[in-house]
This record gives structure tokens, C-alpha cells and sequence, in this order.
């Protein structure tokens, strides 16, 4: 939900957020990429997700203007739809279903539910595990990553947090993107059911 307006000398008593970093408009380059993916046709003027594997990035762009971006993980095996291929899928898509709401940082999920386990940073795994929040993706171009063998539903594509934060900003996920836990949670607030989430391959270099 959208938070509440401050009363206005609350807001201009309270010091500047030095946290916060400026969040670049974007480049020619990458307004070109986004058209040659007619970025317009899908989204229009609204709020679309897009994860740039060339840059590791990814971003939330409403009104052609970047709104939240952070460092991401995509597949470390390339990018691909086969089945089993564990490639990160190429294209168009959408949020099919979320996952997790109100769950604590690190809350383990196995065949998207939940679990009685919760991981701890600094724990140790060999598993890629699924963690705190899922936006499970469904393909919206036939052929490309949707339907057959090459359907990002069926491949369980997924953005999720994930044990291996210190990897993010790396090729290093199993096909999904993966996100540091904290990003997952605000993403998860910020984007709704249906929301498109574009995938490519070649960002702004």
C-alpha cells in the first residue's frame, strides 16, 4: 500500500536520506534496446520490470523512467528456454503468481510453499535455496518461453532471494534471478500480479 503523505513541516524537519542512491535516467542506448523489444506495444506508460542480464541489473521502469533498480543474478549457465537447460529464458513476461508475503528474511521455499526453515546469513549450504519471496514467471511469447518445452511456467522461472548474495551482480543462478533477500521484499511490494518483466541479454554496455 501506498504510504501515507508526511504533514508537511514533518517532511521538511526531517534530515535528507543519504542512503538513497540517485537512480540514473536512462541512456540512449538503453531506451533503444527497450524499443527494439517494443517496449511501448507491451507496457505503455506503466510499471514493467526489467532485468538487463548483459548488466546484471534489474530495474523497475514506469513512464519510461527508472523507479528501483539493484544488482540481480541471472544464470550462469547463459541464456536459454529449453527445459532442464538451466538457462535464464529470453523475452517477455509476466508475474504469474507471488509467493511469500509476510514471510521473515530467508524463509526457505520448496516447490514454491513454504518451509519450517529459515536461513541465516552466514549459514552455510550447498543448495541453491529459494528464499523469502517469489515472483513466478509465466512466458508471453509463444514458442520463445511460452508453451512446449521452453514454457518459464512449467521451468519454474522464478525472482527470488537466495543464499548466495555475496554471487549477486554475477551470472551464478540456476535460471532464475535472483535478488539479495532485503531487494526481493521491497520488489515484492512494489510490483503487482500480471506486471511484465522483460529479460534481455544485451543492456547498455
Amino acid at each position: 500500500d501506498p504510504e501515507k503523505a508526511e504533514p508537511a513541516e514533518v517532511a521538511a524537519a526531517a534530515p535528507p536520506d543519504q542512503s538513497s542512491p540517485v537512480i540514473p535516467a536512462l541512456s540512449e542506448q538503453q531506451i533503444a534496446l527497450l524499443n527494439d523489444q517494443k517496449w511501448e506495444t507491451w507496457v505503455g506508460s506503466g510499471t514493467a520490470v526489467w532485468v538487463s542480464g548483459d548488466e546484471q541489473m534489474f530495474r523497475i521502469v514506469r513512464d519510461g523512467q527508472i523507479v528501483w533498480q539493484a544488482q540481480c543474478a541471472t544464470a550462469a549457465a547463459g541464456t536459454g528456454s529449453q527445459m532442464n537447460s538451466y538457462k535464464t529464458p529470453l523475452g517477455w513476461h509476466s508475474v504469474k503468481a507471488k509467493v511469500g508475503g509476510g514471510a521473515p528474511l530467508g524463509q526457505v521455499f520448496r516447490s514454491a510453499k513454504a518451509t519450517k526453515e529459515i536461513w541465516k546469513p552466514g549459514q552455510t549450504t550447498k543448495e541453491d535455496l529459494v528464499l523469502t519471496r517469489i515472483l513466478w514467471l509465466t512466458g508471453e511469447e509463444p514458442g520463445k518461453n511460452l508453451g512446449g518445452s521452453v514454457d518459464s511456467y512449467s521451468r519454474y522461472i522464478y525472482i527470488h532471494g537466495t543464499n548466495e548474495e555475496e554471487k549477486i551482480g554475477t551470472p551464478s543462478s540456476h535460471g532464475c534471478v535472483r535478488l539479495r533477500n532485503a531487494d526481493v521484499v521491497e520488489v515484492y511490494n512494489m510490483i503487482q500480479e500480471d506486471t511484465r518483466v522483460l529479460i534481455t541479454d544485451a543492456g547498455a554496455r
